[in-house]
């Protein structure tokens, strides 16, 4: 007879705790028995899900950028900081994000998150004057700002370490891959073919922030059957609600998520993990200050590089002389790199070191950047230059996003995410600027130079990364912090 979590006997479920022929123990070892399955995969897709729009939201300002100057009468330094007002929301919705996590539980802080975004999508498709769309992007920045770190949180605490590295990569998958080659089809489609339909020039980028944001409410809907991380709630004692948790991950059905059956004991309070009152300041304190200043300044770079080609990608190819259907063409056409990158990362990241596979990356990324500058002179080479350049620059996106959450401690594991993706985040709202007068001074190639130098940093950074490859989160993470 065992007893369910309730303390109520039962004479139908099994016991999950270590046996003499199962002599393994803790949390860890009760997701690594637990394994990949439906439910897995289930919340990989409510996650890839929000990120999705997350990575449309991302390109919306540059794809749309010509019909807002012409709607609002702005230049493009006015067009760059509606960029850097998303941006920012961005960095301040994610360090919010990250401590609603920490302090009431990752499911909260991502259906907050959707929710402001939505809010924010809507006063943008309503906005009658530049500063009233520039604070509605900053609210849709604070809505998807945690979206990205609490789901990379909440996932790397609720698979198997095997698993972990791969099934991280695949958030950057729907993001940073399927969305980015998605978001400028998208566009095309709505700015070009049915531009008339939606009202023309300065109507259409209006109907274009409603379809964006009404259907993240469904996604808000069905999140609601999230499991909680079970590694969150031992670091709250709250040892039955972790294995209630944990009796939903291993039902094997997605039915399983609405109702799991009786509670199984996976973990007991020995496997409660050190509790710490969530507090940012712990971010900064002995090696998690070594861990965020490495990553962070990696972040800084891949980020920083990233965000200032979406947003300049069209207005560069334009200033050689093609069309804006052509550009918003070309620019999804290169972003299949994106996608390649991507799905490479996530088959490194089951089974390459995470520092060796970063630095790799840098160097390749800092090269195409240099080829492109000095090679891309016709459409072919543009368009083939800028998808190798694309891989790498989504290969080290991913592999940076995958590293992150295995920096830091579970009390502080969003907090610790949304930092080091939050100084990406800066990166992301002060390099256009850079990047317009590296523009005025030298044209394309001088934007390329510049990346191609932030690469060559990002190689020095990730030097002083920590590798967490193989190791579980409680092995790499869970030991006391030391000045």
């Amino acid at each position: 007879m065992s007893l369910t979590a309730s303390g109520t006997p039962s004479t139908t479920v099994p016991s999950l705790l270590p046996t003499a022929a199962n002599p393994s123990s803790g949390l860890t070892a009760a997701l690594d028995r637990i394994g990949f399955g439906r439910v897995q995969a289930t919340v990989i897709a409510l996650l890839m899900a929000g990120l999705f729009f997350d990575s449309l939201e991302q390109n919306s300002t540059g794809a749309m950028g010509p019909l807002l100057k012409d709607s609002f009468g702005i230049g493009n330094a006015q067009l760059t900081l509606i960029n850097t007002a998303t941006v920012i929301g961005g960095l301040v919705g994610r360090l919010i994000g990250g401590y609603i996590a920490d302090r009431w539980g990752r499911r909260t802080a991502l259906s907050l998150n959707l929710l402001v975004y939505t809010l924010g999508g809507l006063i943008s498709a309503a906005a009658i004057n530049y500063e009233m769309l520039l604070s509605s992007r900053f609210v849709v920045g604070i809505g998807l700002g945690g979206e990205f770190t609490v789901g990379l949180a909440i996932l790397a605490e609720v698979v198997a370490t095997r698993h972990r590295g791969s099934l991280l990569a695949t958030l950057n998958i729907s993001s940073g891959g399927i969305g980015n080659i998605a978001s400028f089809g998208f566009f095309l489609l709505v700015l070009g073919p049915l531009n008339g339909v939606l009202g023309g020039n300065h109507s259409s980028w209006r109907w274009t922030y409603v379809i964006l944001a009404v259907p993240a409410v469904l996604v808000v809907f069905f999140r609601r059957y999230l499991p909680e991380s079970p590694r969150y709630l031992l670091s709250k004692g709250r040892v039955d609600a972790a294995n209630a948790s944990l009796t939903r991950l291993a039902s094997g059905s997605i039915a399983g998520l609405r109702n799991p059956g009786p509670t199984k004991r996976f973990v007991t309070d020995a496997d409660i993990l050190p509790t710490r009152k969530p507090s940012y300041l712990a971010v900064f304190q002995g090696r998690n200050l070594r861990h965020t200043a490495a990553i962070g300044a990696a972040s800084w770079m891949s980020f920083g590089a990233q965000v200032t080609l979406l947003f300049l990608m069209p207005i560069l190819l334009m200033s050689r002389g093609y069309s804006l259907s052509d550009s918003l063409a070309f620019t999804m056409i290169m972003n299949v790199g994106s996608l390649f990158g991507a799905c490479v990362a996530s088959y490194l990241a089951g089974r390459a070191p995470r520092r060796r596979t970063v630095m790799t990356a840098a160097v390749l990324g800092c090269v195409s950047a240099i080829a492109f500058a000095v090679f891309a002179d016709s459409t072919v080479l543009i368009l083939v230059l800028g998808m190798i350049f694309q891989f790498f620059t989504m290969m080290l996106n991913t592999m940076l996003s995958v590293w992150s959450p295995e920096l830091f401690p579970t009390s502080i594991r969003a907090m610790g995410a949304s930092v080091v993706n939050g100084i990406g985040n800066v990166a992301g709202a002060v390099m256009p600027f850079a990047a317009l007068f590296f523009f005025d001074l030298a044209g394309v190639p001088g934007v390329f130079i510049m990346i191609a130098t932030m690469y060559a940093l990002l190689v020095v950074a990730a030097r002083f990364g920590p590798e967490t490859f193989g190791k579980s989160l409680e092995a790499a993470t869970e030991q006391p912090v030391t000045a």
